[in-house]
C-alpha cells in the first residue's frame, strides 16, 4: 500500500501552523500518538521544517541527532534553493542517497517512493508560513 504523502504533508503543515497560531511563539517539538511519535525540528531563520516519525521505543537523543544531521545535510546541499519559492523536485532526487550515506536512512525500504516524488506532492501544499 502506498501512503498518501500529500495528505500526510498537509496534516503536518496544518498541525504546525495550528500550534504556532494557537500558542504563540512556542513551537511543536513532539506529537505523541498511541504507537508512534512525530518529531519536529524548525529552522526559523531559513524557514525549514524537518519532521521525523519514530516508534515509541526509539530514544529521543538518537532521533534528535538524526534530525540535526538531516537538516545539516539538507542545508549543505540545497542552501541556494531555500527561500526561492517552489523548486523543481528533480533537484532533490539525490537526497535519499545523501541520507543513506550519513546513516540516517539505513536501507531503501520496499515500496518507498523517492524524495523527488514526495517533493512534487509537497510543493503543491507548502507555501512559506509568515507570522
Amino acid at each position: 500500500m502506498r501512503l498518501d504523502h500529500s495528505l500526510q504533508t498537509g496534516f503536518l503543515v496544518a498541525l504546525y501552523a495550528f500550534a504556532k497560531e494557537s500558542y504563540g511563539q512556542q513551537e511543536i517539538q513532539t506529537v505523541i500518538f498511541s504507537d508512534l511519535k512525530l518529531h519536529f525540528k524548525v529552522d526559523q531563520e531559513r524557514d525549514v521544517i524537518v519532521v521525523f516519525t519514530s516508534p515509541m521505543s526509539e530514544k529521543e537523543e538518537e532521533v534528535k541527532g538524526q534530525m540535526d544531521m538531516t537538516l545539516a545535510a539538507f542545508m549543505d546541499n540545497y542552501v541556494n534553493e531555500i527561500g526561492r519559492g517552489y523548486v523543481d523536485a528533480d533537484k532533490f532526487t539525490g537526497f535519499n542517497q545523501v541520507l543513506q550515506d550519513i546513516g540516517v536512512v539505513k536501507t531503501k525500504l520496499k515500496g518507498m517512493i523517492s524524495l523527488g516524488e514526495k517533493v512534487g506532492l509537497w510543493k503543491k501544499i507548502f507555501r512559506r508560513y509568515n507570522t
